[in-house]
């Protein structure tokens, strides 16, 4: 705290300060960097004339990540720096660098704090905290926390979007939270949201349609292979990764952020008497209800068909009908629109329409959009087909297939950091099949490695929506964010290597695919 004075009154050097000038240092350093034939090559890819724009495109992400890492500024305004610079050298255009922020995902992530805000105006976070906390039957911390965070979010994955199950969740954990007495600031609380992102992540590979890169990996492998991955194939290969990863996300983040307390304050008889001096419940609850229940069922219905299709192809139509009328933004939207319009009792709104706007957390509104912008950018500069082409340097000229699993598993992994999930699968997938292809080997293995390691990363909140909103919350601290996340995410990453080739020759072994 004195460091973070001093360097506002203009005495000392902060880390916070000196990172403000870190940030653009290390981008002009990057333009200093000779041209090879690794990045000409890179641009010529990506068809750019600027053969700079690999290390501009470098240069743009150890800037803004700087900023982010050590909270320089508001991460809103960090996120600016992406969209300025690449349209400022004409990588990209202006309407498309600042398109992204307002992207279908930032509606719901909006729709989430709107959600949280109703029930705390109607009190049913009070109830539901209550009922959750009573229904775990535990004073541990750890055990409780799985029961009212880890396992909700990650079974709601099948709504087909890790962002909108965080947001239907994190209302709640936040009642929960205080209604133990965590907050802001407290261990217990910051390593609870930090759950609640974790499950959420690693549930993004429950089902095949639980998240894009999901569906590219099984695109790509039908294009290089002809073989069509089906929903119940998935089972075998993605969700023992999913279930993996919620156990050890959840186990990491209390052993490195570890709770103040050895037992919740409250037990589960104290809480079912507070539960029910709360009385029946009101028309506003109810209503909250029943906005909450609508919205999910239209985030549902598409995700559910969508996976019945997989083997079903006359469902096909419907599915993709449903898709495009029902993306998992039209839902938020809907809901949005619902909130000003139906009365919760006495004549008052379910939310006035200045609660619902100034409720919503622009700060993480700007973090998203910036890094959607951000990794369009890479994309587009370059970057991450130079990515690409060194790593193919570093494999030699006869690499193995488990060389060519693990360099295309890291290629996604690595490229998820600074690019959305999506975009790091859909250059990391082709390359594996580029480099399978080269090997002479089966690219099935490799492609699903890389689509698997897109989902990992959850060190920053630009990394995933889910870690976004948790980061939101105000309970959770940056550095603990990033010890947290640096663990699991290498743990994880290190798992997949491990498990991740044998497990899937075994599934082609059983499917009879060479």
């Amino acid at each position: 705290m004195g460091s973070d004075a001093g360097s506002e009154n203009g005495s000392g050097w902060s880390m916070k300060r000196i990172s403000l000038y870190l940030g653009p240092l290390l981008f002009i350093l990057c333009l200093l960097i000779p041209n090879d034939a690794a990045m000409n090559e890179a641009a010529q890819a990506a068809g750019i004339g600027l053969a700079a724009g690999p290390k501009f495109g470098l240069g743009v992400l150890l800037w803004t990540a700087t900023w982010w890492v050590f909270e320089t500024t508001s991460l809103g305004l960090a996120a600016l720096v992406p969209p300025i610079l690449f349209s400022l050298v004409g990588l990209m255009a202006w309407k498309d660098t600042l398109a992204p922020f307002m992207d279908p995902l930032i509606w719901v992530i909006m729709v989430g704090f709107v959600f949280a805000k109703s029930f705390q105006v109607w009190g049913l976070d009070k109830r539901v905290a209550l009922t959750l906390a009573s229904i775990s039957k535990t004073r541990n911390p750890m055990l409780a926390a799985f029961f009212v965070a880890c396992l909700p979010v990650f079974l709601l994955t099948i709504t087909g979007s890790m962002t909108a199950a965080t947001s239907i969740v994190y209302g709640f954990v936040i009642a929960f939270l205080l209604r133990q007495g965590f907050k802001q600031g407290s261990r217990y609380g910051s390593a609870t949201m930090l759950a609640l992102g974790q499950a959420a992540t690693a549930g993004s590979l429950l089902f095949l349609t639980s998240t894009t890169t999901n569906l590219i990996g099984k695109k790509t492998v039908l294009e290089a292979t002809g073989v069509n991955l089906t929903f119940v194939d998935w089972f075998y290969i993605g969700t023992v990764h999913a279930v993996i990863g919620l156990f050890l996300t959840w186990f990491v983040v209390y052993r490195v952020i570890k709770p103040e307390v050895k037992e919740l304050p409250f037990d589960s008889s104290t809480l079912k008497k507070e539960l029910k001096e709360l009385g029946p419940i009101t028309r506003g609850e109810l209503m909250t209800i029943g906005v909450l229940v609508f919205t999910l069922i239209l985030w549902l219905v598409p995700g559910l068909t969508a996976n019945l299709a997989v083997d079903n192809k006359g469902l096909e139509p419907v599915a993709t009908l449903l898709a495009k009328v029902l993306p998992e933004a039209a839902p938020a939207a809907i809901a949005m629109f619902l909130f000003p319009l139906l009365k919760g009792g006495g004549g008052r709104p379910l939310l006035k329409w200045d609660e619902t706007l100034s409720v919503i957390n622009w700060d993480i509104i700007f973090l998203v959009g910036g890094g959607i912008t951000l990794g369009l950018g890479l994309m587009r500069s370059g970057f991450s087909n130079w990515i690409g082409i060194i790593f193919k340097g570093f494999m030699g000229t006869a690499p193995s297939e488990f060389v060519i699993f693990a360099a295309s598993a890291l290629i996604g992994f690595l490229l998820s950091y600074p690019a959305s999930n999506t975009g790091a699968a859909s250059v990391a997938c082709p390359l594996a099949v580029s480099l399978s292809a080269a090997a002479g080997i089966n690219p099935i293995a490799p492609v699903l490695g890389a689509a698997i390691a897109t989902t990992i990363p959850s060190t920053l909140p630009s990394t995933t929506p889910a870690m976004a909103i948790a980061y939101s919350s105000g309970y959770v601290k940056m550095r603990d964010m990033i010890k947290v996340g640096v663990v699991a995410d290498i743990i994880r990453f290190i798992l997949l290597i491990v498990i991740g080739l044998p497990l899937i020759k075994w599934f082609l072994a059983m499917k009879g695919i060479a």
